[in-house]
């Protein structure tokens, strides 16, 4: 005759996992507040990828296209980007005005 005890208590069963699960968000410590040194910092580390990025695509672009020139300051740069980004919040990233419209 079998017995249905190992029915009762399967330690794999989905009432086992919840209550593991349960206990172990119990332990999960609440997420701290950000100071602001901590999220301005954040901030930037994002406008600093974000020109990475569009330095990069603007490089790959000119490429397959034009060439790239040779570059040898921060100031040749963003006179080289100038005319290349041309949306406003790219454009924002690297302070550059708006572009003007024709």
């Amino acid at each position: 005759m079998m017995t249905d005890r190992g029915a009762r208590h399967d330690p794999t069963g989905p009432d086992s996992r919840a209550r593991d699960r349960d206990q172990r968000d119990a332990g999960a410590s609440p997420r701290r507040a950000q100071s602001p040194a901590s999220t301005a910092t954040q901030v930037e580390r994002k406008r600093d990828t974000r020109k990475k990025i569009l330095i990069g695509g603007a490089v790959l672009a000119a490429v397959a296209h034009e060439g790239v020139p040779a570059i040898s300051s921060a100031a040749d740069l963003l006179a080289w980007l100038a005319p290349r980004l041309t949306r406003p919040h790219d454009r924002a990233v690297f302070d550059l005005t708006p572009p003007r419209t024709r």
